[in-house]
C-alpha cells in the first residue's frame, strides 16, 4: 500500500504544493504537515485536495484510503454531513472543481466550506 505522500505525489503531477494549497483553499503549512504526516488529514481537507487535484471518484477514494479514511464510510456522520458529501461527489462527477465556486454553493446551503483559508475582501 502506498503512503499518503506517495499517492498525493502521484496525483499532483507537475503542480507545486503552493499551487495545490491555493487551489484547495488550504493554508500551505497545513498541506505541508498533512503530506509529512505530522497531522492527520481530515475529511474536509481530503475533499479540498480532491478538487484541487481534479480527481475522479476512484482517485479520490485512493487518496482517502492512503490517509486511512474510507470515503464511503458515513455511519458516524450527521444527515447534513452525508448530504454535503453527496453534493461533493456530484460535483466531482460533473467535473466542477473550482473550490471558491463550490464554497459559495456550500455556504448557501449551510454546509461546511472546503479548506481552512478564510476569504477576505480586497
Amino acid at each position: 500500500m502506498m503512503s499518503f505522500k506517495e499517492v498525493y505525489e502521484k496525483f499532483k503531477c507537475n503542480k507545486t504544493d503552493a499551487a495545490v494549497a491555493r487551489k484547495a483553499n488550504l493554508n500551505k503549512t497545513t498541506l505541508s504537515r498533512i503530506i509529512r504526516e505530522l497531522i492527520p488529514a481530515n475529511r474536509n481537507y481530503l475533499w479540498s485536495l480532491c478538487f484541487a487535484l481534479e480527481l475522479n471518484l476512484d482517485q479520490s477514494e485512493e487518496l482517502f484510503v492512503a490517509a486511512g479514511i474510507y470515503m464511503n464510510s458515513s455511519y458516524h456522520m450527521s444527515e447534513q454531513e452525508k448530504n454535503r458529501e453527496k453534493f461533493l461527489k456530484e460535483c466531482i462527477n460533473k467535473k466542477q472543481y473550482n473550490v471558491i465556486e463550490l464554497n459559495a454553493e456550500l455556504y448557501g446551503m449551510g454546509y461546511q466550506l472546503l479548506g481552512n483559508q478564510t476569504y477576505t475582501k480586497h
